[in-house]
C-alpha cells in the first residue's frame, strides 16, 4: 500500500511539473490507463493549472455508443472542461484481419488528429498519452518475435524506432511540441488497482461500447495475460532488456519519423 501511495505521489508531482501554465492536449480513449489519468486530473483539479484540451477520436465507430458520447460531452460542459470528439468518415471492414485493422486504424486516427491540430498548433504545446509499462513489456516481446520473422525484417527497423520511442517518458519534437507519457512505470495490474480506489467515481467512464479489433491483437492478448497472471515488472528492468537486446536509438534516428508516429 505504501509503495502504491509513493508511486501515485511521484506521478502527481511529474504531472504538475509538466502541465503548469501550458497548453495541454490529452488523448482520452476510455481505456483503463487513460481513465486513471483523467480521474487524477479531476480528483486533483489539475485542469485548473493548465489549458486542458481532452481529445477523443471515437473510431472505429462501432466501438462507441452515441449516448455515451453525449453524456460525456454534457459532463465536461458542466465542469467547464474543453473536449473535442474528432469524428471521421473513414470506415474499416468488420471482417478485416485484426492485425491489418489496427495498422489502418492508427493511420486514420493520426491523420484525423493532425487535421485538427496542425492549424492551431502553438510553440510549447504538450501532448499527453497514457502508454504504460504493460505496453512496453508487450512491445519488447513483439520486437523479439518480429526480429525472428524473415518476412517482416524489412519493416523491423521502422517498428523498432517507433517502439523505442515509447520508452521515453518525455520527447521533444522538432516542431517544438512535447510528448509526455506519465504512466510508463505503471503496469496494467497496478492501473486496475488504482481504478478501484474511491476517487472521482461520479463521472462517465464507459465511453467504449464494445471490444474492438485490437481485442485479438497480440499486444492486447499479452496484456490480458499479464493481468490474469498478476505479472508486475519494473520499468528499469524492462528498459534494460530493451537496451541490451536492441540498443537505444539516437535523437536524430527518432526524428527520421514524424512526431505523429509516436502518438498512438
Amino acid at each position: 500500500m505504501m509503495k502504491r501511495i509513493q508511486k501515485y505521489n511521484t506521478l502527481l508531482k511529474s504531472l504538475r511539473q509538466k502541465i503548469t501554465n501550458r497548453n495541454i492536449y490529452f488523448f482520452w480513449s476510455g481505456g483503463d490507463d487513460s481513465n486513471l489519468l483523467l480521474r487524477i486530473f479531476l480528483h486533483e483539479e489539475l485542469n485548473k493549472d493548465c489549458d486542458l484540451n481532452i481529445i477523443v477520436i471515437p473510431f472505429p465507430q462501432h466501438c462507441y455508443a452515441i449516448d455515451n458520447i453525449i453524456s460525456c460531452k454534457e459532463f465536461f460542459a458542466i465542469h467547464k472542461i474543453k473536449v473535442e470528439f474528432l469524428q471521421t468518415e473513414a470506415q474499416i471492414d468488420k471482417n478485416i484481419n485484426p492485425a491489418n485493422a489496427c495498422l489502418l486504424c492508427k493511420s486514420i486516427r493520426r491523420s484525423r488528429f493532425l487535421d485538427y491540430y496542425l492549424p492551431i498548433q502553438q510553440s510549447g504545446d504538450l501532448i499527453i498519452t497514457s502508454h504504460n509499462l504493460s505496453d512496453l513489456m508487450s512491445y519488447y516481446i513483439e520486437l523479439c518475435t518480429v526480429q525472428l520473422d524473415i518476412k517482416k525484417r524489412d519493416s523491423y527497423r521502422l517498428r523498432y524506432l517507433e517502439v523505442s520511442n515509447k520508452f521515453l517518458a518525455s520527447y521533444q519534437t522538432e516542431n517544438d511540441t512535447e510528448l509526455f507519457r506519465p504512466m510508463l512505470t505503471f503496469s496494467q495490474v497496478e492501473i486496475r488497482k488504482f481504478l478501484s480506489l474511491p476517487m472521482c467515481t461520479n463521472y462517465p467512464l464507459e465511453i467504449i461500447l464494445q471490444k474492438c479489433f485490437w481485442a485479438n491483437q497480440r499486444k492486447r492478448l499479452l496484456q490480458d495475460y499479464f493481468v490474469k497472471a498478476d505479472i508486475v515488472s519494473d520499468f528499469n528492468e524492462v528498459y534494460k532488456l530493451m537496451s541490451n537486446d536492441f540498443g537505444v536509438p539516437t535523437t536524430d534516428e527518432f526524428r527520421t519519423l514524424p512526431f505523429d508516429t509516436y502518438l498512438f
